[in-house]
């Protein structure tokens, strides 16, 4: 099932977040093929957190950024290995198409390490390099893995050289003594010279070979402390098959190079293809979740998105740009980027987001449940300044009581509850109240950045008035803006003030009255969108003439 996300901009209000988790729930309900999930681009301001906790949900996750990770291309195809598995399972396992690199886990189900390609190579070449090497042999592999029955079991794991009784008695004690203090494992025929020798020397296992399937040596070994294993094969055979008994923790790699599951699509290719690996666990904090090989980075992915609130890049969550827009749900000004395929786009000028959202779902048939309906009259009436902003729109004021019915409170007494929480001016941070609710504007070769924050109060704002312009100017030059702008407005007295950083052939083109330097007075003014971002835009244009 493919997955889109439903996201507002950045710094989201009340009326981003709730849209996005409105719009979410309803494109579920409309089309249950696809995945939709609301998530948030920025942390949620005091008024949004009482909205979802009243509502009873939990608000939208926040998401970093939207560039596709390694995890959008992590691959758990349920093949996994013990780490006391016989080799000759890695075999098989890495034998199935598209498996270039098999997990191992321990006793206690915990990743410890892989297996793939590159550790069978190592093995099998070094291990005909080296002089005599040492394995780890297990009991219960070789009866796995080896055709025959055990006539007699002793320890489950010893480590040991491998020798094949081939020669006289003669040499093979001179080979027993030339592979001291190490003790093989001896697989040997019908040889009972060869075989009272492994008894006298102590060998840990003995593997009898060119026996009859079914057939029990005749041999007394009640006096041999080490095990008995007779195999169905020859002893060319039965030499090949135990050499694919070994369990696997023998020749994984215990300390692998992992990839972490958030790590950027574009950097992980590049670690891998700078390896030698063919393939690559990934984990999130310790924990394995999949792998990716090479094949994996054939093609890069694109997240799908559904912007609401918004419609420009710029107010994007980060990596939007590479993403695949697949509807936009706005009532602003219209800015979006050129798109490849036709995309669903339903803007209006009205008052929120939300109320588009809630005719979504008048022109569906579908009446909201109770949370939804709250959460949308609760981006309703923020947006609107519970209705009392000059984008209020007939239909925000028709659609108000309609969703204050469904959620079963009362419009007024709620809406009041909501607007108590506005920010106070002495006890926000100057930063904060900034970044908030931040949007930037690019027109012209000039980029502006305009906030607002609505206030119970402006009788404080004379004490904290220097502190905000610092703040302004920090943000402006931090984001390499021309001009950063904050609309602190009282909604109670439909009373605004508009503090800027200095740019002043803008503040010079600027029609509010000025009240000191950087500091205008804007009675009358509630919106932002609506009423002072006509004449940002109208000053960028007379400075771009001049």
């Amino acid at each position: 099932m493919s997955e889109i996300i439903v996201i507002g901009h950045r710094n989201p209000d009340t009326d981003s977040a709730c849209a996005a988790w409105s719009y979410a729930s309803f494109k579920n309900t409309i089309d249950p093929e696809r995945r939709y999930r609301a998530a948030v681009c920025g942390q949620l301001g005091k008024q949004a957190k009482f909205v979802f906790d009243n509502a009873g949900v939990e608000p939208p996750p926040y998401l970093k950024d939207v560039r596709p990770c390694v995890l959008d291309i992590t691959e758990n195809v349920g093949i996994r290995l013990d780490s006391n598995d016989p080799l000759k399972m890695a075999f098989e396992d890495l034998d199935t198409p598209r498996i270039s690199v098999v997990p191992v886990f321990d006793e206690t189900q915990r990743f410890a390490g892989v297996i793939g390609v590159h550790e069978m190579l190592r093995y099998f070449v070094e291990g005909t390099v080296k002089s005599r090497p040492l394995y780890t042999f297990r009991a219960d592999n070789i009866e796995k893995v080896i055709p025959g029955h055990f006539l007699k079991r002793a320890q489950q794991e010893f480590s040991a050289p491998i020798m094949a009784g081939a020669m006289n008695l003669e040499q093979s004690t001179l080979r027993l003594d030339a592979l001291a203090p190490a003790k093989p494992i001896m697989i040997v025929g019908n040889r009972p010279d060869l075989i009272a020798l492994a008894v006298s020397r102590e060998v840990p296992a003995i593997i009898l070979t060119g026996y009859a399937i079914g057939e029990t040596p005749k041999l007394d070994f009640s006096s041999f402390a080490g095990s008995v294993y007779v195999s169905s094969c020859d002893t060319s055979e039965t030499i090949r098959m135990l050499r694919l008994s070994l369990p696997v923790k023998q020749i994984m790699d215990s300390k692998p190079l992992c990839l972490a599951h958030d790590e950027l699509f574009d950097a992980a290719k590049k670690t891998l293809l700078n390896t030698e690996y063919h393939g690559l666990p990934v984990l999130n904090e310790g924990r394995f979740v999949g792998i990716v090989t090479r094949a994996s980075f054939i093609e890069k992915p694109r997240r799908k998105l559904i912007l609401v609130d918004h419609n420009e890049l710029s107010q994007a969550i980060a990596g939007a740009e590479d993403a695949e827009i697949c509807e936009i749900i706005d009532h602003h000004r219209m800015g979006a980027e050129k798109t490849s395929t036709p995309i669903y786009i339903y803007s209006k000028p009205i008052g929120s987001t939300c109320s588009i959202v809630y005719s979504h779902y008048r022109m569906a048939g579908i009446e909201p449940d109770q949370p939804t309906s709250l959460l949308m009259l609760s981006g309703l009436l923020s947006d609107t300044m519970l209705l009392r902003s000059p984008t209020t729109t007939p239909e925000d004021r028709m659609y108000a009581p309609e969703l204050a019915r469904l959620a079963g409170v009362d419009l007024h007494e709620y809406g009041t509850l909501m607007l108590s929480l506005m920010a106070s001016l002495k006890k926000a941070d100057p930063l904060q109240m900034i970044t908030g609710d931040f949007k930037e504007y690019a027109e012209g070769g000039f980029s502006v950045g305009v906030s607002q924050v609505e206030v119970g109060t402006l009788v404080d704002l004379d004490e904290v008035k220097a502190n905000i312009l610092a703040a302004l100017d920090a943000v402006r030059k931090e984001r390499n803006l021309s001009w950063a702008l904050l609309l602190v407005t009282d909604i109670t007295r439909e009373h605004s003030v508009l503090l800027c950083s200095s740019w002043p052939v803008a503040e010079k083109e600027l029609s509010y009255k000025r009240l000191e330097e950087h500091v205008f007075d804007l009675p009358g003014v509630l919106s932002r969108k609506k009423q002072l971002l006509p004449e940002v835009l109208r000053i960028i244009d007379v400075l771009r003439a001049s």
